[in-house]
């Protein structure tokens, strides 16, 4: 199976993400693109969040246990207009997005839950230019075999709904040191995975209303 870059991969199918880092100190200067990007912002927690998701992971047919596993809930800024535009461009090329973690709890031989929360991040002025929004995009988890980061997701749409995604991965890859951090995302039921089913593990991602 064909792996992508998970970044770029990741920011295709979200529509323009990018990579995250633990946020700074803050700066009393104004923000550049680059600070936005590398996310050196003292992004602000909402202290009672209620919009409340409990994640459960299941993984079948896989060739053997995993290294870790992980997830991130990946938010981004709904008016990027509240940032500042980008220097170069003078347009609004990067939107503003948090990576933060989810922690996964084992409840079977191959059953995972964690829980994400819609309104974790508070919505306040980060940059002097007006209220940014925060929105969850997606829940990301990170299947760690190897060399190999295995990293499906689930769209906030399909947690809002409840309705489960399905991935399929290639067992070729599972543990696969050849290359240094390589990352699958996976895919979704096809003719081609149809025919070769035996060569491939799945995960499935769903989401239950936890609201407290």
């Amino acid at each position: 199976m064909k792996r992508i870059l998970f970044t770029l991969a990741l920011c295709l199918a979200l529509a323009a993400c990018h990579d995250d880092t633990a946020p700074g100190s803050g700066s009393t200067t104004t923000p550049t693109r680059k600070s936005i990007m590398n996310d050196k912002l003292n992004i602000q927690h909402n202290p009672h969040p209620k919009m409340r998701y409990e994640i459960t992971l299941t993984i079948q047919d896989a060739p053997g246990p995993f290294d870790s596993i992980t997830g991130f809930m990946l938010y981004q800024v709904e008016n990027k207009q509240c940032s500042p535009e980008d220097p170069i461009s003078g347009t609004y090329g990067h939107r503003p997005s948090k990576h933060v973690p989810i922690e996964f709890t084992r409840t079977s031989d191959n059953t995972y839950t964690g829980t994400v929360y819609l309104d974790l991040l508070q919505n306040a002025d980060y940059f002097g230019l007006g209220v940014c929004h925060w929105k969850m995009a997606a829940a990301v988890v990170l299947l760690k075999a190897g060399e190999v980061t295995f990293s499906p997701d689930i769209s906030l749409n399909k947690i809002t709904i409840q309705q489960s995604e399905i991935r399929y991965f290639s067992k070729k890859a599972y543990g696969d040191t050849s290359i240094k951090d390589q990352h699958d995302i996976g895919a979704p039921m096809s003719e081609i995975i149809t025919r070769y089913r035996d060569e491939f593990f799945f995960t499935t991602l769903i989401a239950k209303e936890s609201f407290q």
